[in-house]
Order: structure tokens, then sequence, then C-alpha cells
């Protein structure tokens, strides 16, 4: 991978507010990141989407990622060709979620090949997928089998937080018999990992979080804690990590915005996303062989190509693939 090389960002599901956002960050100087960002998608959905919200941009088909540059009112374009006359703003579709796997097909194989130093994702519909035939839980799953990769964990970045969690999209009954000793030390492992490869923490502090209120008092509101969470801590102690012990989470999160820990290690969904919600959060999924981001936001079907959406936290996540590419390149 050139030090050079653009970040690409696949628009989502057509159908939704991605298209406009990525039109936005890709021409607006507010939004528009350091280094040259590539769209993948289709050119005549981003064209229809372009005059149907009035927004005032320059589609540039490129051929090779290389081809992009920063330059205000322009958007490079890997066409992903669909029939966009036939998508229905707002509407999930069979189409609209084959289009959205196809650009993450291409943008995968293209960072793998190192032509992209980044990917970031617009968001995309879980049932739009389901509809194309594509059975994933989300995006990041569709990217883990692409890439090859059985071991990966989303992390949560907001504000100064950053949470990983061990378990995402699943019922409070899953997630708590996801709390096991192996899945905890593989999870903190490549929470290490990533700290110190591509956010530049060379000796991260990991703050962990309890399952039950109080960290379980000892045993008193529950045994997780001593059964499963603890074991996975002394063992990845072992191997030099530097972690505290079980926390009760509402102080644990408190001591991380303070800047006690450099993240956070929190037990299932909610736990880790509630005190993110007020900074809104994008995302990073470690692990992968490859950079990949996204916001934490949905297509917000109800104001799709309305020129309502907000590009500002897509942004964000387009800014940080970058700027996680840059510091892995220069990484010893």
């Amino acid at each position: 991978m050139t030090t050079n090389a653009p970040v690409a960002l696949t628009i989502g599901d057509p159908a939704g507010i991605g298209p406009e956002l990525s039109l936005r960050i890709a021409s607006e100087p507010a939004f528009m990141p350091e280094q040259p960002l590539v769209l993948i998608g289709s050119s005549a959905l981003l064209r229809r989407v372009a005059d149907q919200v009035r927004l005032d941009v320059e589609l540039r088909p490129v051929q090779d990622p290389a081809e992009a540059s920063v330059e205000p009112g322009a958007a490079y374009v890997l066409d992903i060709p669909m029939d966009a006359g036939a998508v229905v703003p707002g509407a999930v579709s069979a189409s609209c979620g084959q289009a959205a796997v196809d650009a993450i097909t291409a943008s995968a194989r293209l960072a793998l090949e190192g032509r992209v130093a980044a990917v970031c994702s617009a968001p995309a519909n879980k049932e739009a997928f389901n509809a194309a035939g594509h059975h994933f839980e989300g995006q990041t799953e569709i990217y883990a089998n692409l890439t090859g990769t059985d071991a990966f964990h989303t992390m949560l970045i907001g504000g100064p937080l950053r949470v990983s969690l061990v378990s995402a999209h699943c019922s409070m009954l899953e997630a708590v018999a996801r709390v096991k000793a192996d899945r905890i030390k593989r999870i903190l492992g490549e929470l290490h990992s990533a700290m110190r490869q591509h956010f530049g923490v060379s000796e991260p502090r990991i703050g962990i979080a309890g399952l039950n209120p109080h960290a379980g008092e000892n045993g008193v509101f529950g045994t997780e804690e001593i059964e499963h969470v603890r074991p996975a801590l002394e063992k990845c102690r072992a191997e030099g990590m530097d972690l505290s012990d079980p926390l009760a989470a509402d102080s644990l999160f408190a001591a991380a915005e303070a800047g006690r820990y450099d993240a956070v290690l929190a037990m299932y969904h909610d736990q880790g996303t509630i005190p993110l919600k007020r900074y809104g959060y994008v995302t990073y999924a470690a692990g992968l062989p490859i950079i990949r981001t996204t916001a934490g936001h949905g297509t917000a079907f109800d104001i799709a190509w309305q020129g309502k959406a907000d590009p500002a936290l897509l942004s964000r996540a387009v800014a940080l693939a970058g700027s996680l590419a840059k510091t892995a390149a220069a990484a010893p």
C-alpha cells in the first residue's frame, strides 16, 4: 500500500441516506477528508440522488482509485452498475441489498490489494442483504467473510471513549451466554493489538466492565466475573496487557472519560453503546486484515433522498479510517 492511497467509501444501501452522505463528504469542504476519497457504488444512482437533492457536484469516474484527488465540488467514483432507475427511496429491496454487497466486495478486494489505504462504509440495510440472499448480521461480517477472517469484533469510538464489545447484535440471553473466558481473551487480544498498531498507543490501559451490577459483588449478584471474566484477565495479564479488574460499568465509563483508561471492554451491546450516544460514535472492525470503519447510525429510510441527512458522523468515520491508515503505515 502506498502512503498516499485513497480511502474508499462504499455508498451503502442505494435507497437510504448513504448516497447523499457520500456525495457531500466527497465534495463539500466542511466534510471532505484530508486524503483522496473514492466512492464505490453506482454512478447512475449517485447522479440521480444528486439531482434529487439539488447537490452541485461533478461525478468523475475512475478505473483505478489512484486517479482520485482532493478537489471541492468533485466526487471520484468507481462504478458498480445497477438498475438505478428502479430504486425507490426509503424502500427495502433485494436489488439494493445486492448493490450494497457488490460495493463491499469491490472495496474489500481493493483494500486487500493495497490499492486503497482503508475502507469506510455508508449505512446499509440487513433486511435488504437477506432479501438478496446474503445472510449476515451486518457489513462487518461480510468483510470478515471476504477477507477470510474468523476472529474479529467491533470497536466503538466517540469523544474520549474507545469501547469494544464482547457481544453485539444478539439477545440478552445470548449476550450472557457469550461471556466466556476464551471469547473475552480473544477480544482483548484484538483490542490490545488494534490500540498498538492502528491507534498508536504503545501500552494501552484497558478498563473491564463487569457483566452484573457492581461487577457481581464477589458472587453476590452473579458469578460470571469469578468464573469467566477473571480467568481471562489473568491469562491476558500474563501476556503483558495492562487491565483493570472487572468494574461496575456506571463508574468505569466515567473513569475512562476522565482519561484513566485508553479503552474499555464492555460485556454486551447496550452497556457499551449507551455511554457513547451523547458523543455519536463511529466503529472500527478490530481483527480484520484491512482497516474498515463506519458510522453508528442506520439508513434512515424516512429521510432518504430529501437533503436532510447530516454527513458529520460518517465524515468522522472517513477521517478515522484515514488516520488509522496513516498510523499503521508509520508503525515500525
